[in-house]
């Protein structure tokens, strides 16, 4: 408790709490301001079979039925999307891609990452590209969807895969305008007022600490000058029996009229 009072009285303090809540400010306005904003497009794919499905009648009088690409989504769909996203986040394809390095990324997954997809099982591919340029976003995720697709006939053709049976990759959504994301210049201004809040607090209560232990030392340093302190106590007075005289004073007897009396005075040795 005695800790908190002391914040809370220094913040009270004009020379603590407005210096300390002016630079907050001046050090969060250059954090955002000198923070670049980043633009992300995305784009979702999905991988389909043809209408003739994934096998090929070796009987040419007995074709195999026509089915709906969209009503046969299978594990096998499955399988392939997570072996393509796989092959896409390797660091290889990473620095194809240029987003090795830089201020560009790239984000290849299941769309996982994508609200719109959360709770949906799907052969999905979803591409998200963020850079600090609005054409460099869009420009990777549409590399990007181009990889992709160059990636899956590739791994096809080496299986020997007969090419009717091909799967290919239908945009679900196409690379989007790039957005304006300023959560990273937000959260660095945040973190620039927390930071120079605490510190500058911490550093107040610090040397007001200090300052209180000088003066204490000093205060028991100083010395003492004669006259100052508190005064000795008188020592106990000592009678003299020889110098104990009476001396007369009236009193009030029972009828009212005054009645002398001896008192006896003395005298007193120190």
């Amino acid at each position: 408790m005695d800790f908190w009072r002391a914040i809370l009285a220094l913040v009270r303090r004009k020379y603590v709490g407005l210096p300390i809540v002016g630079l907050a400010v001046v050090l969060a306005a250059t954090a955002y301001l000198l923070t670049p904003a980043h633009y992300m497009s995305s784009a979702t794919m999905v991988l389909t079979t043809p209408t003739s499905g994934g096998t090929l009648s070796q009987d040419p009088n007995k074709p195999t039925g026509l089915t709906n690409p969209l009503l046969n989504f299978d594990e096998g769909l499955m399988t392939t999307s997570a072996i393509l996203i796989q092959a896409l986040n390797t660091p290889q394809v990473a620095a194809e891609l240029g987003t090795a390095d830089g201020p560009t990324t790239l984000v290849v997954n299941d769309g996982s990452s994508n609200p719109n997809l959360l709770g949906v099982r799907g052969p999905f591919v979803y591409l998200e590209g963020e850079s600090t340029s609005a054409v460099q976003a869009r420009a990777v995720v549409l590399r990007a969807q181009q990889r992709v697709r160059d990636e899956l006939l590739s791994r096809q053709k080496a299986l020997n895969a007969p090419p009717i049976t091909y799967i290919t990759l239908v945009d679900v959504v196409p690379p989007s305008t790039p957005e304006l994301k300023r959560a990273t210049q937000l959260q660095l201004a945040g973190a620039a007022v927390v930071l120079t809040v605490l510190l500058g607090l911490a550093g107040a209560y610090t040397a007001e600490r200090l300052l209180a232990a000088r003066r204490r030392r000093r205060n028991d340093e100083e010395p003492v000058e004669p006259g100052d302190g508190p005064e000795p106590p008188e020592p106990d007075a000592v009678v003299d029996p020889s110098t104990v005289r009476f001396a007369p004073v009236a009193r009030k007897g029972t009828n009212g009229t005054a009645v002398p009396e001896q008192v006896r005075t003395q005298s007193v040795h120190r």
